[in-house]
């Protein structure tokens, strides 16, 4: 077929892409829109649009159905807030087209059938693991990806359409119900609204004059039944009429199109359908028109049309590998025989989104086909692949054999020849065994093992496998997560403190405030398990922010007891990178009347170098207010000396697991030695952390270092056994 010009799949005007991000924390959205700010999606321009509840982010959509990407936190007015959403937009508005992205941190922190099964996710990201380079990267591969889906979206329901059309021609018996048949449904699918003709010729007679109007519709309709030699036809009607007639194809124009057909075996006939239309088609409309022709012009083949179309159902377009529909239908056919030796095996391509950007998304594509190809040779007897996303394929393997991680080691990190070219790609695995679920559906199997990849993900490890006594642990912590929501707010959350000492002379120098949890049920649970679960799932913002108000009320309280050295509060490295930060904290000090030299500020050395370019500017201005900022665990986690002398911190805290060793070996106590160096050459105050020994306290005195906390100079304790510390210290003095 051919077309007068370029055609294109959308309007110039189309330019604006949308993105919603639906956040209930006012300052966690205000970073992740400012993270956006410099997004840069070529020539197009990213409207982000924002709601604060599940509730106004219907109301954003009914208002925008066109928005392609959607950053979703799970947990807002009630906790399953974000999960209804999913369901609503999925199920009730019927967009299966916007991509929608978690952001809410623990993998598997709710039950997996629910979350990754009953509701359909496209992205699911810790919000503590999202850096602005990773942030701007997943909006731009979920836009892409959207729009690539809208455009073969248009063309499946136009396809769809095709089908119904070609049911409703093929039914016609006679020629003129046929033809009459073909311009109506050129209205309906192409919305030609001023109407056509089918003209009919045989192939010898003069035309256009012999042509004969066989059928007529709209504005044309009085020309039925009419050689065009007796109507009066303007001249850019008969022009395309006479070119398609001669030259025997489709001609495509900007108002007037002729499509040409031929029954030259049958009856030696020509035919021409002359449609009028008030705008250029578009590229999908045109590859539609060309289907829509064959079925006219070749009915008996409509059989042979559909088998390709369900063919199409069941293979990705752009790799030819089975897609996700072969892989539902292929579980589902599984005999109860076969699903106990099967397993099904996920695999991840790491970074593969971002090797797109750099090198094209034909690049991805040709990396799956090969991949694809060496899959096949790794296991001794057959197996399926599919094609799940972009960046996944899913393997059912079917055998007996239980596979350890030892041996995947080909499959996990294969060496494929590209081009003349070795690349070593790594994969992230899981495997589920279909007998561990036996009752579960395919969809909800794929689900399963999507959220125990997402647990690989988070564990920093490469492969895992299902088991149901994850589950079981999975569903007992998002029980949890739910319960800490609640227990924040209340007294089930309190404070304990541990002094700061300084070593030269023992003296008080200071209290860390610890936060703990009692439960509900009467169990303590432990801060290592709530505060990395609070951090994980966007609830660390409240849980500093009710620490933080204990901590200033305990700092009242000692005041009036005489006891006058500051308080240090744990915060977030996330937190501390809001722009809002220092003032929602000043702010809290106000409210509470106290000054902000009497609370300490403490950020992890991990989390104070991830956050380092956004948390500069916050920690001048404690600096400038007088609050003293600490790195914790220093050595714990990865340091950079570069980043250290830069950073505007008083206190160096070195992490206990140094101290713990450091009576061990030579090199250990050197090691300490030189961080106790390290931060008096800075012009910081060092303080040791878990000191539980006279001769940990002694030789980290003869080393100069500060001051310390640890159980050999006092456990945590609640504010009131705390005075009564100081008291008979005091008085022991």
């Amino acid at each position: 077929m051919r077309s007068q010009g370029k055609l294109d799949y959308l309007s110039k005007t189309e330019t604006t892409w949308k993105v919603l991000s639906v956040e209930d924390d006012a300052g966690y959205q205000s970073a992740l829109l400012n993270g956006l700010q410099s997004l840069d999606y070529g020539t197009k321009n990213v409207e982000f649009l924002t709601a604060n509840s599940a509730q106004e982010a219907g109301s954003v959509l009914a208002q925008n159905p066109d928005i392609g990407v959607i950053l979703l936190d799970v947990v807002m007015e009630t906790d399953d807030a974000g999960l209804r959403l999913v369901q609503s937009i999925r199920e009730s508005i019927g967009n299966h087209l916007v991509r929608i992205v978690l952001l809410t941190g623990q993998p598997g922190m709710m039950p997996l059938d629910d979350l990754m099964a009953s509701y359909d996710i496209d992205d699911y990201w810790n919000k503590s693991d999202l850096t602005h380079d990773h942030l701007q990267t997943i909006v731009i591969s979920n836009l892409r990806t959207w729009e690539h889906l809208t455009v073969i979206q248009k063309a499946r329901q136009g396809m769809q359409l095709l089908i119904e059309s070609s049911q409703r021609i093929s039914s016609k018996m006679d020629l003129r119900s046929y033809t009459q048949a073909i311009l109506q449904e050129l209205v309906k699918l192409f919305e030609f609204e001023k109407g056509g003709v089918v003209c009919m010729a045989h192939q010898h007679e003069e035309i256009p004059d012999k042509a004969l109007v066989f059928a007529a519709t709209g504005e044309f309709s009085d020309w039925s039944n009419q050689y065009l030699g007796s109507i009066t036809v303007d001249e850019e009607f008969s022009h395309a009429l006479m070119n398609s007639f001669h030259q025997q194809e489709h001609m495509i124009g900007t108002a007037v199109s002729a499509l040409y057909f031929s029954s030259e075996e049958l009856d030696q006939r020509d035919y021409v359908v002359l449609v009028k239309h008030e705008n250029p088609l578009r590229d999908y409309q045109v590859e539609m028109l060309k289907v829509f022709c064959e079925n006219v012009n070749l009915g008996f083949k409509n059989i042979a049309l559909h088998s390709r179309l369900a063919e199409l159902a069941y293979y990705d377009t752009s790799t030819g590998l089975h897609n996700k529909n072969w892989l539902f239908r292929q579980i589902a056919g599984l005999s109860p025989e076969e699903r106990k030796d099967c397993k099904v095996l996920m695999l991840f391509v790491e970074e593969l989104a971002y090797s797109e950007v750099l090198f094209g998304v034909q690049y991805g594509r040709n990396l799956m086909k090969y991949l694809h190809a060496h899959l096949k040779a790794c296991f001794v007897r057959s197996i399926d692949i599919a094609l799940y996303e972009r960046d996944t394929l899913v393997l059912l393997v079917y055998d007996r054999q239980d596979y350890e991680r030892e041996d995947l080691e080909h499959v996990l990190h294969p060496r494929l020849q590209i081009d003349d070219s070795l690349h070593v790609i790594d994969l992230l695995g899981c495997m589920v065994r279909l007998s561990d679920v036996p009752d579960n559906t395919p969809a909800q199997v794929i689900g399963i093992a999507k959220s125990a990849l997402e647990q690989v993900k988070h564990d920093n490890v490469d492969f895992g496998v299902f088991s149901t006594q994850q589950l079981l642990q999975n569903q007992n912590r998002y029980s949890l997560l739910k319960d800490l929501r609640e227990a924040i707010p209340t007294e089930q959350m309190f404070i304990h403190m541990q002094p700061k000492i300084r070593l030269s002379d023992g003296g008080l120098v200071g209290f860390e405030v610890l936060v703990r949890w009692h439960h509900k049920n009467g169990d303590m649970i432990p801060p290592d398990q709530f505060v990395k679960m609070a951090e994980t799932s966007g609830l660390i913002d409240r849980l500093d922010r009710r620490v933080t108000r204990l901590a200033c009320r305990a700092q009242t309280v000692l005041a009036e007891h005489n006891v006058r050295v500051p308080l240090s509060v744990n915060v977030s490295g996330v937190e501390l990178s809001r722009p809002d930060f220092v003032d929602n904290f000043v702010e809290l000090l106000q409210t509470e009347a106290v000054a902000p030299q009497s609370l300490d500020v403490e950020v992890t050395e991990t989390q104070l170098i991830v956050e380092r370019k956004a948390v500069l500017k916050h920690l001048k201005r404690f600096k400038e207010l007088g609050i003293r900022v600490s790195i914790d665990d220093f050595g714990a986690g990865y340091s950079s000396l570069a980043y250290l002398s830069t950073l505007n911190t008083e206190v160096l805290k070195i992490d206990r697991q140094f101290i713990n060793r450091m009576l061990e070996t030579k090199e250990d106590r050197q090691v300490v030695r030189m961080i106790i160096e390290l931060g008096h050459t800075l012009n910081m105050e060092v303080l040791a952390e878990g000191i539980e020994t006279q001769e940990q306290y002694n030789a980290l005195k003869e080393m100069g270092c500060d001051t310390g906390q640890g159980y050999f100079m006092a456990k945590p304790m609640p504010l009131e056994k705390a005075i009564d510390w100081c008291r008979a210290r005091t008085d022991e003095s």
